[in-house]
């Protein structure tokens, strides 16, 4: 019998839950129940080229018996970032339903009154029930309860009015799922939780250890083949501290793969009481002090940010996607970006009846301790309407340029490098002309390819010197509808997220629903230049005057130790280790 290989997904930090939250919007948008003519991106799509969501998702029953799927997913973050959300979700009827008159509420509230009463909660007989304010709730969230959200005319400017995750998440959690830290409150203009330290220190503390440990344990005790973890945490603050520790249990009580994402936030992190010169130097130790524990803990971590530069960022420059524009600093925009290469890039392991595992996929492109890769996409892929194929696009791109870098810092070239691509959203009908109408085509090598992964695999073999390329492929394209940001895309693409040609406008009014997109996975030696750079941050570093840090006493033998095993795991990337 061939079991689901279930992953459990972890998420630590406020911007590792916008970057999930639209990650699990993409899972929900991709959800197939039927095969009809309703679904013409799926037409194209085997059954074993859709995504398998039970190795994501979970199903229960709520109190009224109902089924419910959800996530697989524990979420870490500060007070104050749920915003409308009930703590203990919204599918078992543990909360007031929001946006009812305040009569109806004041019934609601008096039935929970004596509901509780019934059940034998108090010993006196009378319960208080105490109201707190009604938390802000976003446009889109009214009408998304309301069952009348417009996916097509409304502008709903998510990212002018966004002031939490919570304000565009569609995708409904498992009561389990939520985890706020008690007593830290989400500031808008300061880290709450500052240090690496000082997430270790919460990580280590009775209130929180004992009953999150207790809910992996629970999602690890329902999974019938649990193949690994997928981990997001904040890297710029105590989030660090708290993921590193996390890796270390999981490690020593489950010994599964694990696929680690630190991410750094697109904008500079202000902390208590530091200015900013002291704020960039916290920022610096935070790092350092998680990719010595990550050099150690994780099977494999990709470090993802949409600057083009991070530590010492003080300009803060963006990456550019040919075909995308968004706000350097916004998070709901640029998390959208980092999920949609997440989304992309796992699906290598999600498809239906795929051989690749996790632990596979993470040693594919880890060798000889390179756990450390680079990400790169193109969103939107660049493809021209029809009639333009695959096959020519290819040809215009010789070079091997197609990809913009998600790692700032890590440019592993075009030679003598492991990389995994996961293309989407490419038709088959789009590969190639057929051989009556081919012409010039018909004098390509890649004439010869029949699907587009071993068209993809030839034109890495070509453009990427001395390189190993494992491609995989799925025509269901990104879907990129609300809550997706469908602001980003430039005038110049249609609906389906191709290039129009002889720089053609999209019909005012029309929205870019899909997009195909290709993402990749990359190791080299040159990987060893991102590790030097941060090491290199670290000179201008004086530990003693970080007060952050004096607070949490971190020991500079610490400090000095994971400088040692930065520099010992950079060793990892030189030419002569790997040969």
């Amino acid at each position: 019998m061939q079991h689901t290989r279930e992953i459990i997904t972890l998420q630590f930090g406020t911007y590792a839950n916008y970057v999930g939250a639209h990650f699990w919007n993409q899972q929900e948008a991709n959800f197939v129940y039927a095969r009809d003519d309703g679904g013409s991106q799926l037409d194209d799509a085997k059954e074993e080229q859709l995504p398998q969501n039970d190795v994501l998702y979970r199903e229960g029953r709520n109190d009224l018996n109902q089924v419910t799927y959800t996530p697989r997913l524990l979420s870490v973050d500060l007070a104050g970032t749920l915003g409308h959300l009930p703590q203990v979700g919204e599918l078992y009827g543990n909360y007031v339903p929001l946006l009812q008159e305040d009569t109806q509420t004041e019934d609601a509230l008096q039935r929970t009154k004596q509901d509780a009463e019934q059940s034998n909660l108090n010993t006196d007989g009378e319960l208080d029930v105490l109201q707190q304010p009604t938390a802000a709730i976003s446009e889109y969230q009214q009408d998304l309860l309301r069952n009348q959200v417009n996916t097509l005319d409304k502008d709903y400017k998510l990212a002018e009015s966004c002031n939490s995750w919570a304000d565009f998440l569609y995708a409904r959690y498992h009561p389990r799922s939520f985890n706020v830290l008690p007593g830290l409150v989400r500031q808008s203009d300061v880290q709450t939780l500052a240090t690496h330290a000082a997430g270790v220190e919460l990580w280590q503390s009775a209130d929180f250890n004992e009953e999150f440990c207790d809910r992996i344990r629970l999602y690890a005790e329902e999974c019938d083949a649990l193949q690994g973890f997928q981990l997001l945490f904040d890297i710029d603050d105590g989030f660090s501290g708290m993921a590193s520790k996390c890796l270390e249990h999981l490690n020593d009580e489950y010994s599964r793969a694990n696929f680690t994402l630190p991410l750094h936030y697109p904008r500079n992190v202000s902390y208590a009481q530091a200015d900013a010169r002291t704020s960039l130097n916290i920022r610096v130790v935070n790092s350092v002090l998680s990719y010595a524990q990550l050099s150690e803990q994780a099977n494999m971590f990709t470090p993802l940010s949409t600057l083009t530069t991070i530590w010492r960022n003080n300009t803060l420059q963006s990456r550019q996607l040919p075909g995308l524009q968004w706000q350097a600093d916004n998070l709901y925009q640029s998390s959208a970006v980092l999920a949609a290469w997440l989304d992309t890039m796992t699906l290598s392991y999600r498809l239906r009846q795929t051989p690749e595992t996790l632990p596979r996929f993470c040693q594919r492109i880890s060798a000889a301790g390179r756990t450390m890769t680079a990400a790169a996409m193109s969103l939107p892929l660049g493809m021209q309407q029809k009639p333009q194929d695959l096959i020519d696009y290819l040809d215009e791109q010789a070079n091997g340029t197609m990809l913009a870098q998600l790692s700032p810092g890590c440019e592993p070239g075009t030679s003598h490098l492991l990389q995994m691509i996961v293309a989407r959203g490419i038709p088959q009908s789009r590969l190639k002309r057929p051989m009556a109408q081919a012409g010039k085509q018909l004098q390509m090598a890649a004439y010869g390819c029949d699907s587009v992964s071993q068209m993809l695999q030839l034109y890495y073999q070509c453009a990427y010197h001395g390189s190993m390329t494992h491609a995989t492929a799925t025509p269901l394209p990104l879907q990129t509808q609300l809550p997706f940001p469908y602001e980003m895309f430039d005038a110049n693409i249609d609906s389906a997220g191709f290039r129009l040609p002889l720089n053609g406008e999209r019909k005012a009014g029309t929205r870019v629903m899909s997009a195909p997109v290709l993402a990749a996975l990359q190791n080299s030696s040159k990987l060893g230049e991102h590790l030097e750079a941060l090491h290199a941050q670290t000179h201008r570093v004086q530990l003693a005057k970080l007060q952050s840090y004096a607070q949490v006493a971190l020991e500079r033998d610490e400090y000095e130790t994971a400088l040692d095993k930065l520099l010992e795991f950079r060793d990892n990337y030189e030419d002569s280790h790997y040969l």
